[in-house]
């Protein structure tokens, strides 16, 4: 028998058709379930964050950039002592001896060297003591540190007969052997001229003032080299200078050969033959380039008094 009518006229629905439509209506009361949250993003790195705000301007209140650290500004400052200095002969430091300008060619062409062959590490010798290797190497570190923004360093490696310290009048805070033996930090064995009125600025000074009983196989030693290559990474000078011993005298020069790439070998005028210093030169070997043969005046290195 089909579905009764309603009294309206219009046919009732059926039990099955009513649950069907009351299913949906329940369907749609319900409340959608949730979406899955999604992951929370990672918070973007401190630093780069940092770097976006202050390029951007919207940089929060608590928000700075990373501080940048050079240790050379650190550098323990040594005076100047502009008498002493000239009473050492170092005539770059006032510039009152006509001879500075010597030293200035010497420095524009050693610097035009390092930059053309990227170069850092100057070897700085002669045939046998008493040429004035010493006073040459001051000299040419004070008027390479008068170019700003370059870096000089000049390293005492003399360990048989250290001079250095006594001529710039400075103390060696320790041996320097103890400082390429890896036991004393480059940033306590190296010091800065301080500020002056004689224009001398970014030169750093390693010294030294103890005689060494085997320099040469200290030199040659890989833990001194890998000193050396610290020291560069950490101070990052543009050029680095080595007193180093006579290259006749002894074995040292020889020793320390894989450490620098060029050398100026300086002779004493009336002090050293042709054949002293051929036999310097071939002693160091053809692959290290001289840069130049320094003829020291013989008045100036007696005065001098170093090697």
């Amino acid at each position: 028998m089909g579905e009764r009518s309603r009294r309206d006229g219009r046919k009732r629905l059926g039990a099955g058709a009513r649950a069907a439509i009351l299913d949906r209506i329940a369907a749609l009361e319900r409340p959608a379930a949730p979406k899955p949250a999604a992951p929370a993003a990672e918070p973007p790195d401190p630093t780069l964050r940092a770097l976006r705000a202050a390029v951007l301007g919207d940089a929060e209140p608590d928000t700075h950039l990373p501080q940048l650290h050079d240790p050379w500004n650190n550098l323990r400052r040594i005076p100047v002592d502009e008498a002493l200095l000239e009473d050492n002969l170092v005539i770059t430091a006032s510039r009152r001896d006509p001879a500075h300008a010597a030293f200035d060619l010497l420095r524009t062409r050693t610097l035009q060297a390092l930059d053309e062959h990227g170069w850092s590490r100057v070897a700085i010798t002669s045939p046998t003591r008493g040429c004035g290797k010493s006073f040459t190497a001051a000299n040419l570190a004070i008027a390479m540190a008068r170019y700003e923004n370059r870096r000089t360093v000049l390293l005492d490696l003399d360990m048989r007969a250290p001079g250095l310290s006594q001529m710039l009048g400075a103390p060696a805070p320790a041996p320097i052997a103890d400082w390429l033996r890896g036991t004393t930090p480059s940033a306590t064995q190296l010091q800065r001229v301080g500020q002056n009125l004689l224009g001398i600025g970014g030169l750093a000074v390693g010294l030294n003032d103890r005689v060494e009983t085997y320099p040469a196989e200290l030199l040659q030693d890989p833990k001194a080299g890998q000193v050396l290559d610290r020291m560069e990474a950490e101070f990052a000078p543009d050029a680095v200078l080595f007193d180093l011993p006579p290259a006749l005298s002894n074995d040292d020069v020889t020793a320390f050969r894989d450490r620098y790439d060029c050398v100026l070998m300086v002779v004493g005028a009336g002090h050293n033959s042709a054949e002293q210093i051929r036999e310097a030169v071939r002693r160091i070997g053809a692959d290290k380039p001289v840069l130049g043969m320094v003829l020291n005046r013989a008045e100036e290195e007696r005065a001098s008094g170093t090697g």
